[in-house]
């Protein structure tokens, strides 16, 4: 600590030590960026850094986990997860806006912990949430995967909100597929009784206006697909295999699904199962979104591409006004502290052949996709 003498100060209330004088400012300009977060442990601006802590509008840390994003006119809003208070669902769904995509405001916790059944509460879970449109209804739709701590309550969770920035309420938790595949009469899940589990799951507005949920189920060894109703609030009725739901990568145990489509195909990013623990990640391509899907392999290149640069697929947004240009979304997962867990969100874009890659940026920003 700088030992700097006291001295008097002058008519205008500055002191006559031009030492101190300037420890002085330097001290009120340290308090007037201090609010700001712009402090070792943060970072806010106008470019993206992977794997950085990355700050709101109040200095605070972002705190919204298995990023989903929705854009409403020229505003984006991100709904995710708040590992505030750590594991589990101690605190509910927040949700942050943004109208350039660097500078994220938060809007609070729009689905608090209160507003889902007691199941799935503190010690129960919430995860990947997602909100969708529906422009018939006018209503802001919000999926979710609901559990208890031992992840056999397995189930869909629906709410709606008025707003984006909600408040959403809650309306039902349910499997949208109740077929029989085979399961045992004693298995833990009770899919025999209640039907395939639901878990990573995403939700896909297709230009169509159709909707549909995409899920890990079957203990997680196989994804489905499932059309949702005119009101997105459930399945589609009745399921009919091959028609309005199907089952996809059928034993390869994929979750964290991530979807995406361009010029008529759809694209899948998913990734396997390992827990918290990083994993390569796999793309599939189909001209249908009920399959069949073609597996294309990692698209990570580089160092630490079979840990997905050690993180794990959740969403994938198209750059408006650029076909072809998506930000590929994960979260590098701290298991210990899932509190302070990463945003990992790279630029993604497509080559004339449909294929892609992903590599590594310490930092970049949407100017990426100005040559596109």
């Amino acid at each position: 600590m700088m030992n700097i003498q006291p001295s008097s100060e002058n008519q205008f209330g500055l002191p006559t030590n031009p030492v101190a004088m300037i420890w002085k400012r330097c001290c009120r300009w340290l308090a007037l960026i201090a609010p700001l977060g712009l402090a070792a442990s943060g970072w806010a601006g106008g470019e993206f850094r992977p794997g950085e802590v990355w700050l709101d509008t109040a200095g605070k840390p972002i705190q919204a986990h298995s990023a989903g994003i929705l854009l409403v006119g020229k505003t984006y809003y991100w709904y995710g997860e708040d590992k505030t208070l750590g594991d589990f669902n101690k605190t509910g769904v927040s949700c942050y806006s943004s109208t350039d995509l660097y500078h994220w405001k938060h809007e609070g916790v729009v689905l608090p912990k209160q507003a889902v059944p007691p199941a799935f509460r503190d010690n129960g879970i919430c995860e990947r949430p997602k909100v969708i449109f529906n422009a018939r209804t006018r209503k802001y739709v919000m999926w979710m995967h609901l559990d208890d701590s031992k992840y056999h309550v397995a189930s869909a969770g629906i709410a709606l909100g008025d707003q984006p920035t909600g408040p959403f309420v809650f309306q039902a938790a349910l499997r949208p597929i109740t077929d029989d595949f085979g399961y045992k009469e004693n298995d833990p899940n009770r899919q025999k009784q209640l039907g395939g589990t639901y878990r990573d799951m995403n939700l896909f507005l297709d230009d169509d206006g159709k909707a549909y949920a995409i899920y890990s189920s079957e203990g997680n060894a196989t994804m489905y697909v499932v059309r949702l109703n005119a009101d997105f609030t459930g399945p589609e009725t009745p399921t009919v295999p091959g028609k309005t739901w199907a089952r996809v990568f059928i034993g390869k145990s994929r979750e964290a699904p991530a979807p995406f489509k361009h010029q008529g195909r759809y694209y899948l990013i998913t990734s396997a199962c390992t827990g918290w623990a990083p994993n390569a990640a796999s793309y599939a391509v189909a001209g249908n979104i009920l399959g069949p899907w073609e597996t294309k392999g990692n698209p990570c290149v580089g160092a630490e591409a079979e840990k997905t640069f050690r993180s794990q697929s959740t969403f994938v947004l198209p750059v408006a006004g650029k076909p072809g240009c998506f930000i590929f979304m994960a979260d590098r997962w701290f298991k210990d502290k899932l509190e302070d867990s990463r945003y990992i969100w790279l630029p993604l874009i497509l080559k004339p052949d449909g294929s892609f890659t992903l590599e590594w940026r310490e930092k970049w920003d949407l100017s990426v996709f100005e040559m596109k």
